[in-house]
């Protein structure tokens, strides 16, 4: 699969923005990435026109706004070696609009973005990121700022699909850069069968698509799990916190209105429940 050449991590200079920056930045130490921070000054989308368009006084606003983010970049970064040498792209738009905007510019592999900003949910993804999540092309990486570290367990969810193929891919190429170990799991109905049954029938076919994958990744500890479930949760985060993960990884759908037929019922479960970073696949 192509490595990671360009991430892109959106700031809105809270606290779990810092730590998207930082993980950003260790993810590309190990791929050879650039890291391409941005902030995007929310304006109405009819707000939102070409430059020749603006007033004088609107353009003069617009480049208030830009110098006071760039101000508040120049104090975000204050002591962070890694971060001082990056250049802050700014600029003027409708967040979501704006943030594909610089995905384009930047042929960004992988979009960074906080779960939230300054207002924390215990559970779950703030709006710009589970809209980002469901709309933007490009894989995205959720993180949390209660964790800092480099990622420990990665779990991917696996359905045997093409786009499960991918998030496979995304999560061995973390855990290897990582040095984490990671964990294919196949959630199933829990009928009352045994686990033991369940691996027997499922077992072989599981393997075989792990390791078409992984084999590519030498040394990198991986574990093939059928799980079975019969819970309202995600089955995936139920696994990922028996299993202490810090990382889950899953597919998600083609474009669509229709919110369940773009990520699947899967995903959005691990967007209204996840309590760990969340790394979102999509289609290619």
């Amino acid at each position: 699969m192509k490595g990671l050449a360009s991430i892109v991590v959106g700031l809105d200079f809270s606290e779990c923005s810092r730590v998207a920056l930082a993980h950003a930045l260790r993810v590309a130490s190990w791929a050879g990435a650039q890291v391409h921070p941005v902030h995007v000054v929310d304006a109405p989308i009819d707000e939102v026109r070409e430059d020749a368009t603006l007033t004088e006084l609107q353009r003069g606003i617009q480049a208030g706004l830009v110098m006071d983010a760039r101000k508040r970049w120049d104090t975000f970064v204050e002591g962070a070696t890694e971060a001082s040498g990056l250049h802050l792209d700014v600029c003027v738009a409708h967040r979501v609009v704006g943030i594909r905007q610089q995905l384009d510019r930047h042929s960004a592999d992988l979009l960074v973005l906080g779960a939230y900003g300054d207002e924390k949910p215990s559970v779950g993804m703030g709006t710009l990121a589970s809209t980002c999540v469901r709309s933007v092309p490009t894989d995205v990486l959720i993180v949390r700022d209660n964790y800092r570290d480099p990622f420990r367990t990665v779990v991917a969810g696996i359905d045997f699909s093409a786009t499960s193929r991918r998030a496979l891919e995304m999560a061995a190429v973390i855990a290897h850069g990582e040095g984490a170990r990671l964990y294919a799991a196949h959630i199933v109905p829990d009928r009352a069968e045994t686990y033991a049954r369940l691996r027997t029938e499922l077992g072989p076919e599981l393997d075989a698509f792990v390791n078409e994958t992984t084999c590519r990744y030498p040394g990198l500890e991986v574990h093939a799990k059928v799980f079975p479930y019969s819970g309202y949760r995600s089955g995936l985060l139920e696994f990922a916190a028996l299993v202490n993960g810090d990382l889950v990884a899953l597919g998600t759908r083609g474009r669509s209105n229709l919110r369940d037929l773009v990520l699947g019922s899967t995903a959005e479960k691990v967007i209204r429940d996840s309590v760990c970073a969340v790394l979102a696949a999509k289609p290619r």
